[in-house]
């Protein structure tokens, strides 16, 4: 890859709850080039990075989408030539793809267009474009509101999943990615829950077993991938269904390729992160998600000898090398956090490898947060998890005491 110019155009990164923009910011930051952070929270980890030049602060994109996009425009006119844009979460990418046209004249935008976005985001009409498609995913149902949810939710085998349609207001709202349901009393708990909450949900079998993949990858406008890293997604947090804790990089092309091959049908055009996961059933390789945007783990690709968002950053400025499709196997990557968590949850279930205890105190591992040249961040979320801890702990000695602070 060629090196930036000597006055980069500079990225706009959009802010999340995880450490996937603070691993944008650093990678870009390290490289010289400008970066601005538009974030809904003042608080996010992200915003203590070094390598952030200007900090901007929107209304949660959600419930003001018009401030966001507003934000956009306005900041446009202070800087020439046009900066490039990375949404890392869904509604910042579902805004900037509705909004694509107008603010092309402004910035590079490496995003779908919004049908696109939406047939990938919104995970009704996903599985119906894999059944349509007739693409390997787990089997899914879906129902016509909560009356048809339990009638047919106490048609099907136990355990499954009740999966929202919209990933981010289900988690906001529950704390957690699904309803797992093993009986017809967890099914009906789920039914009162999600009760005049306007959300629409689908069933899905669960495939068994721990073998998940996933790989972080670009697609220019010609829809062509220009630059893939995998990994093994060996442990996650919450257990069975949360995000990847505790990954090792891998490249299995027979995993990649039917994913790799409903993007270029959609002709799609930039970020995704793909997770499939091995039936143990067939052997096959079933489709669980596509999510068009940027990857946690995108520190694991960097790592790897394969920047995949200093290649994006290339592409914008129509500097685009060859396609780089070869990275370093066997690269470990952690949660500084949440993977102790789930390594010691695993312990307790007796379904942890030998091989995970081995690599699991590698101290050469990627982290998720830390970072020698970078450390505020680190700082202020173990600050933050230790003052979640303590109120927890005091919520339960004392309730009325947390309640008034």
């Amino acid at each position: 890859m060629q090196p930036p110019s000597p006055d980069p155009t500079g990225v706009i990164v959009t802010g999340g709850i995880t450490a996937n923009a603070l691993g944008i910011i650093r990678s870009l930051g390290r490289r010289g080039i400008p970066v601005v952070y538009i974030d809904s929270d003042p608080g996010s980890l992200a915003r203590h990075s070094r390598y952030i030049d200007i900090r901007l602060t929107s209304k949660k994109t959600n419930d003001s989408e018009s401030d966001f996009i507003s934000l956009l425009k306005d900041f446009a006119k202070r800087k020439d030539p046009k900066m490039m844009i990375i949404p890392v979460g869904d509604e910042a990418l579902l805004a900037l793809s509705e909004h694509k046209d107008e603010l092309e004249q402004f910035y590079h935008l490496p995003v779908p267009r919004y049908e696109t976005a939406q047939k990938l985001v919104n995970k009704t009409r996903f599985y119906r474009m894999l059944n349509e498609m007739h693409l390997p995913h787990p089997k899914t149902y879906f129902p016509e509101g909560l009356a048809e949810l339990v009638a047919m939710g106490k048609t099907l085998a136990y355990p499954y999943i009740i999966k929202p349609a919209y990933s981010i207001p289900f988690q906001e709202e529950f704390g957690r990615k699904v309803f797992q349901v093993k009986s017809p009393r967890d099914l009906h708990r789920a039914a009162d829950k999600l009760r005049d909450k306007g959300m629409d949900v689908v069933i899905q079998e669960i495939i068994p077993g721990r073998e998940i993949y996933a790989f972080f990858t670009y697609f220019n406008e010609l829809s062509e991938p220009l630059a893939i890293c995998g990994w093994d997604k060996i442990r996650q947090y919450p257990l069975d269904f949360g995000f990847g804790t505790f990954c090792k990089s891998n490249w299995r092309p027979a995993a990649a390729h039917d994913s790799l091959q409903l993007l270029r049908t959609l002709r799609y055009h930039g970020f995704a992160e793909v997770e499939v996961k091995r039936d143990p059933g067939d052997s096959e390789y079933k489709i669980i998600e596509i999510n068009p945007r940027t990857s946690l783990q995108n520190t694991l690709a960097v790592a790897c000898g394969l920047d995949v968002a200093y290649a994006a950053y290339l592409d914008a400025g129509g500097r685009a090398a060859n396609p780089s499709l070869s990275f370093r196997n066997n690269v470990l990557w952690a949660d500084d956090f949440f993977d102790t968590v789930s390594f010691l949850q695993h312990l307790a279930r007796r379904d942890i490898s030998k091989r995970e205890v081995i690599d699991s105190p590698n101290p050469r591992k990627v982290r998720s947060v830390a970072a020698w040249d970078d450390p505020l961040p680190l700082v202020f979320r173990a600050l933050t998890l230790g003052q979640r801890a303590f109120r927890l702990i005091l919520s339960k000695l004392n309730p009325r005491l947390v309640s008034k602070s």
